[in-house]
């Protein structure tokens, strides 16, 4: 992976940089609720969410609660995110040395893209990131590529220069459809060994394992 001088490293955030399940899972127990319909467990949110509410819901709920639930979850995720979500082990130290190695840093992830920017201006980080992407910046979510199309566009990198760190089956196949390396955590919802039948270019065995890679 080091015979390309590797420039630029876009970021999956759910799983991969932040833990925020518990922020996910409140939203989810909110709509539900209010929905009038027995809530789902904490186990049962973490394998449902990767591929965006919009998904999601119309997958769970059907097309006709798409939009009623969304709003009822975005209004109790507005309320506690902050205070519910957290870096992974070794994230602030990886992504710190590698902005002072000047790799430029981006972030595409299916969350509503203003709330991923606000976690990392409450984690004061958002100054790593030459872009931060989410859902409601692009046309289509991942596994489009059009999310890593647009932060390569931004860090002024090409496919050869850029690596995608991701924890899922869905990251795999984003990273494979933009035409980029992928390097697969084991971190998120997702299992070791689903990550290795997706065929990453890379299964970490940690997230500071990045490092001996670029």
């Amino acid at each position: 992976m080091k015979e390309k001088e590797i420039r630029g490293i876009i970021f999956d955030l759910d799983g991969t940089l932040i833990d925020s399940y518990q922020a996910i899972y409140l939203g989810f127990h909110h709509a539900y609720t209010q929905l009038g319909l027995a809530p789902l467990s904490y186990e049962e949110v973490r394998k449902v969410v990767g591929l965006g509410l919009n998904h999601t819901f119309r997958e769970l709920l059907g097309e006709a609660r798409v939009s009623q639930a969304i709003t009822l979850f975005r209004q109790k995720y507005e309320e506690i995110f902050r205070t519910h979500t957290h870096l992974l082990p070794g994230v602030r130290e990886v992504l710190e040395s590698l902005h002072g190695r000047a790799i430029q840093l981006a972030v595409a992830t299916n969350k509503l893209g203003r709330f991923a920017r606000a976690i990392f201006e409450q984690f004061a980080m958002e100054n790593l990131f030459a872009v931060i992407l989410g859902d409601g910046d692009v046309s289509q979510t991942k596994p489009h590529p059009e999310m890593l199309c647009r932060a390569m566009e931004k860090m002024g990198t090409e496919k050869d220069q850029t690596l995608f760190v991701g924890d899922s089956v869905i990251d795999i196949q984003t990273g494979r459809n933009a035409g980029v390396q992928v390097l697969a955590v084991p971190t998120g919802n997702t299992e070791r060994e689903d990550l290795i039948k997706a065929r990453p270019t890379v299964l970490l065995e940690r997230f500071s394992d990045l490092l001996a890679h670029v």
